[in-house]
């Protein structure tokens, strides 16, 4: 298993549920060798191939996101320096699947200048192909919905070698104290908590969130449940510091960092409802971890949202980007306490359904499948 590893990434935190699971109920015995991420020299990944190749390694899987590597722009990525040296039946996950133009956030960006240059990079077909798709035909690749299983297909994957594999729920973390000590530490008591959970990044829609708070009642509060994830991710979470106070709400917001898991149990026990209004998603621990704890969601109508409750109606969805269609669905929850409970439970079926076990049974089925197409 070639992963990040540690407590602050939530790839990390998928492979090691998985890894757990493989092992626990399939039988599997894993080796994890962590990515460094960002790029490296050619030594660390002779290095890693020399265990990945080993001769009683029957398939490497490989968890896959842009920035393992270097991220996604010319000449910046190492990855293929990697892939050349692996020679073992190879599994990939595809946990972002977006088009360069969306990587690029080439739809949201303002600047004339940028938007120049990144229109002038999308016409360099061999590197938009590099980015799209050419990671993913050279092995049979994991993505956490139809649409993306669809979107690979489309620029050139071979159908037969796309699965879909829907991102486990983990099981619930008892919060002992009920949510008392987190409305305690940041001044909660007698307000309803709205919570959108997870790395602060601009995809998450924080910017439509604050928008609506303005025409929430005075007693809701905003908890953003979460920190930047990296260095890089820092300017953008000052900006939505200063955007927070230029709108006037900065007594109804709390940014909490990043939180243990244990503080994350208590963050879900303190919430009335959690809300995912992402731009942009593919799947993310953002709504897994709500729905582990049966959480009534509000969420976006990305596809991997939509695709959830094709599979159990345990979210309420909006249109993406439409402040009132959100206002609608958050004051809709807020009023109707029957809704919620029905969500709530729908959630922990869905959690029960989707659970890690019966994830790493589908991921050995893949296993055994790579290695007879290899």
């Amino acid at each position: 298993m070639l992963t990040t590893i540690g407590s602050d990434c939530g790839i990390a935190a998928y492979t090691r549920a998985l890894t757990d699971s493989l092992v626990s109920s399939c039988g599997i015995e894993v080796v994890t060798v962590p990515i460094t991420p960002g790029k490296q020299p050619l030594t660390h990944y002779e290095e890693q191939a020399a265990i990945l190749n080993a001769p009683d390694i029957d398939v490497i899987h490989v968890q896959h996101e842009y920035s393992f590597w270097g991220g996604v722009l010319p000449r910046s990525s190492s990855f293929w320096q990697m892939r050349y040296l692996l020679t073992r039946p190879l599994v990939m996950t595809a946990h972002t699947t977006y088009s360069a133009a969306e990587m690029l956030r080439l739809p949201t960006e303002k600047r004339w200048p940028q938007r120049f240059v990144k229109r002038a990079l999308l016409l360099n077909r061999p590197w938009v192909q590099s980015v799209e798709i050419a990671p993913f035909v050279t092995a049979v690749t994991i993505v956490h919905t139809k649409a993306a299983r669809e979107a690979m297909i489309m620029r050139g994957a071979k159908p037969s070698y796309i699965e879909v594999v829907p991102t486990g729920i983990p099981a619930a973390l008892a919060a002992n104290y009920h949510g008392a000590e987190f409305i305690s530490r940041y001044g909660l008591k007698g307000k309803r908590v709205i919570s959108l959970f997870g790395f602060i990044a601009p995809n998450k829609g924080y910017e439509l969130t604050l928008e609506l708070l303005r025409a929430l009642p005075a007693d809701i509060t905003l908890v953003i449940a979460g920190g930047p994830r990296n260095s890089a991710m820092e300017p953008y979470a000052d900006e939505l510091r200063r955007e927070i106070a230029a709108r006037g709400v900065g007594d109804r917001v709390v940014i909490t960092g990043y939180l243990s898991d244990e503080e994350a149990a208590e963050a879900m026990a303190a919430s009335l409802l959690v809300v995912t209004p992402h731009t942009q998603a593919t799947g993310s621990y953002s709504v897994a971890l709500p729905l582990a704890h049966g959480k009534p969601i509000v969420a976006s109508d990305q596809d991997c949202f939509k695709e959830i409750v094709e599979r159990k109606p345990c979210l309420e969805l909006f249109k993406s980007g439409d402040t009132a269609d959100y206002l609608r669905a958050v004051t809709l929850l807020l009023n109707d306490e029957e809704r919620r409970n029905r969500l709530s439970r729908q959630a922990a079926e869905y959690a029960e359904a989707t659970s890690w076990p019966k994830v790493a049974e589908r991921t050995a089925a893949i296993y055994r499948r790579a290695v007879q197409l290899w």
